[in-house]
């Protein structure tokens, strides 16, 4: 159930008067990403790196690491920058219906079991590592696949 803090946030990305800023993180494991099943729009239902929005007053290294740990559990730090990625969807007459800046970073997990598995938020339906080559058999975001491209990582 989406709270009321969460529908007025929501009211705002969508048909948004402004671009809004998403952070990323991927964490990588024996050649195998971190992903998680997307429960709300946009790309409810797809698979994408764990990530959210970035909170006013907060910094964008601390609002990654910040979505890492809600989002799957594992305590995580930032280690560089992975890439930048504009997503921009239009509506069926040509409105743009979502507009985000994504910054997405890699991360090292710094607490925990290294074998331990993801635990998804309530924004994600699944949450699991998937080998490189297996990439391509999930249904992925867009905005994954562009930054998967652009890291030359499953999709060489």
């Amino acid at each position: 159930m989406v709270d009321k803090k969460e529908k007025e946030l929501y009211k705002h990305r969508h048909y948004p008067l402004f671009p809004m800023i998403g952070v990323g993180i991927l964490l990588i494991r024996n050649k195998s990403l971190l992903i998680v099943k997307r429960k709300y729009n946009p790309d409810a239902g797809y698979w994408s790196i764990p990530g959210g929005h970035l909170e006013l007053g907060e910094k964008v290294i601390v609002a990654a690491e910040r979505e890492g740990f809600e989002e799957t559990g594992f305590k995580v730090k930032v280690t560089k920058l992975a890439g930048i990625i504009d997503k921009i969807m239009y509506d069926n007459d040509g409105k743009i219906e979502y507009h985000y800046v994504l910054i997405n970073y890699f991360v090292e997990q710094v607490s925990g079991d290294q074998k331990q598995q993801p635990i998804p938020d309530s924004d994600a339906l699944e949450a699991k590592f998937v080998p490189f080559e297996e990439l391509k058999n999930y249904k992925l975001t867009e905005s994954l696949i562009e930054l998967l491209k652009q890291l030359k990582i499953g999709y060489t």
